[in-house]
């Protein structure tokens, strides 16, 4: 059976009470851009094409260190011999994104494609 590999997407990191301050900090010396830069939420896109996101730790965004985010059709993960082992921690109602959590402790956020 073929697999259609997830693409990377992002590392996230915890941005403390105002995420713009370390979006501004990690740009400072990494270069980039800052594609969104609020109290909440901040994204920093790399030159090499990363994103680093930082979040502030809330009800609706829940983070901590060791967080990648992922894109894969949703079918990969059910049907991918690895990524079907991992635990699924908060399906969020009517978005297209869950978390899971690997073996390790290690968040990942799966944002599913659409397979159309």
């Amino acid at each position: 059976m073929d697999f259609v590999l997830p693409q990377f997407f992002s590392v996230n990191l915890f941005g403390g009470e105002n995420t713009a301050i370390p979006a501004q900090f990690y740009q400072s010396f990494l270069g980039g851009t800052l594609l969104k830069e609020s109290f909440g939420h901040s994204e920093l896109k790399l030159a090499t094409g990363q994103t680093i996101v930082f979040s502030k730790n809330s009800e609706h965004c829940p983070v901590r260190p060791g967080t990648i985010t992922i894109q894969c059709l949703p079918e990969t993960v059910q049907n991918h011999p690895q990524l079907s082992t991992l635990k699924l921690v908060e399906q969020v109602p009517g978005k297209n994104y869950s978390l899971y959590e690997d073996s390790w402790g290690n968040w990942i956020w799966i944002y599913f494609l659409d397979s159309k």
